[in-house]
């Protein structure tokens, strides 16, 4: 096959700093907000900069959610950065997903957060006609998904599976159909093909196949389509996460899915693939840039890391708020709350290294842990034991709870999977590995 190398770019939710970041609306709005606002356009042109100097790699894919919320002047000023790229000699291919079009397009004006002109589905078209569609040998206009020959017997699967508000997330029939068109056309053509998608076709954690925004729906079908049909590549985002995981198909396929973290949130990372003649593929993580920020003195990581602590535990006091008692005990016991209480409320005994941590700060420590993957909690270490024995002591409760959240005909051992959540058992990194191609069980 032809090799082929390129940077995988995801989740850029790029905002124009002219629409605004500042005031006590914007203020009180990134109390809870996961990833960085005001920041998010220079992080990119950051991130682009250093692709550009790459003078090697010829490519940059870029799997949905290119825009913050689907505002106009975001999209504008985003495609002129996209420009550049091709400018320097980059080829660019995009897909666009929910946060790209009319979701909720907002600017900060003054201390206010205010309605911002958007972009529909059906604009986005035109919009980014130059970075995939302009080459696309087919394209299902219903979808904006297309494919296209990017390299010489190289053909990239462009599937859009947010083609609508209440349709995210879902590959339909029709839309198997055309794939399954357009695979049949590149095997003819003795292509090699790999697919881009923004969800996640895998669950990137196993406790993530009960969230059913998490992944694509019905994920094991679509999953199966792709293996059954030699496609055993795709580049995913969406859950602004690090990780690799592969499935067998009952046929005994293997379809590989590597997700990557946003751009402009923790663990704020993107990747370089290089795939060779004979098959072997190489998946390097990048760390962004410096980006000219004042930090406080915190690397861009950790700037990052902590944006997404307090915006999570800032979202469980939210929910606690209220005039119920319950939820004003709750919220006071969770804040202040540290472990080695925790653990003589449940008969545990937490290792020293964690029982003086105050429970909020040792769940987003962890939170953060797992997003970044090649999570560290394996059997033997500190988390690992103290989450384990929280779960025995529930277990009578989890084995009523396990048949309700069991789909299908598929076993479901919640601890395990719990476990597996916090832990790398796979045997493989989510962050850096060499992959060989082609392989079947």
């Amino acid at each position: 096959m032809t090799p082929i190398k390129f940077y995988l770019v995801t989740d850029t939710h790029y905002y124009e700093p002219s629409l605004g970041a500042s005031g006590k609306a914007y203020e009180e709005y990134m109390k809870t907000e996961q990833i960085l606002l005001a920041e998010s356009s220079d992080m990119v042109k950051a991130v682009f900069a250093q692709i550009m100097a790459d003078k090697e790699t010829e490519y940059v894919i870029l799997p949905g959610d290119l825009s913050k919320n689907g505002e106009k002047e975001s999209h504008n000023s985003f495609i002129k950065e996209l420009y550049k790229l091709k400018k320097a000699g980059k080829k660019v291919y995009v897909i666009t997903a929910g946060h790209d079009y009319n979701e909720w397009s907002r600017s900060f004006v003054n201390d206010e957060c205010v309605p911002t002109p958007g972009v529909s589905l059906e604009e986005l078209y035109d919009l980014y006609y130059d970075f995939g569609y302009s080459e696309a040998l087919a394209v299902d206009k219903q979808t904006l998904s297309y494919v296209a020959e990017i390299a010489p017997k190289v053909r990239l699967l462009a599937v859009n599976c947010d083609s609508s508000d209440d349709a995210k997330g879902v590959i339909d029939d029709r839309l198997l159909d055309w794939l399954q068109v357009q695979i049949d056309d590149a095997k003819k053509n003795d292509c090699f093909v790999f697919a881009i998608n923004h969800y996640p076709i895998i669950p990137s954690v196993p406790v993530f196949d009960l969230v059913g925004d998490a992944h694509v729906k019905d994920w094991r079908k679509i999953a199966s389509f792709f293996a059954d049909n030699g496609v055993e590549l795709a580049f995913t985002g969406h859950m602004h996460i690090q990780s690799i995981n592969e499935f067998y198909s009952k046929s005994g396929n293997r379809f590989v899915d590597i997700c990557t973290s946003a751009t402009v949130g923790s663990p704020v990372q993107y990747r370089k693939i290089d795939i060779t003649a004979d098959a072997v593929m190489t998946v390097e993580t990048l760390d962004v840039p410096d980006f000219g920020w004042d930090l406080g003195g915190l690397s861009v990581r950790e700037f990052c890391d902590r944006q997404f602590v307090v915006s999570n535990i800032n979202k469980i006091n939210r929910a606690l708020d209220g005039d119920e008692k319950y939820k004003k005990l709750l919220k006071k016991f969770l804040n202040s709350v540290k472990i080695s209480t925790l653990g003589k409320l449940l008969f545990i005994k937490p290792d020293k290294s964690i029982k003086d941590k105050k429970f909020m700060d040792f769940a987003g420590e962890v939170g953060c842990k797992i997003f970044a993957g090649d999570q560290p909690y394996v059997e033997g270490t500190a988390v690992h034991s103290a989450v384990s024995g929280v779960l025995k002591r529930f277990n009578f409760i989890i084995k009523k709870v396990e048949p309700k959240l069991q789909k299908g005909d598929e076993p479901l051992n919640l601890t395990e999977m719990l476990l597996n959540t916090i832990a790398n058992n796979k045997g493989f990194s989510d962050n850096n590995a060499v992959i060989k191609l082609k392989n079947t069980k």
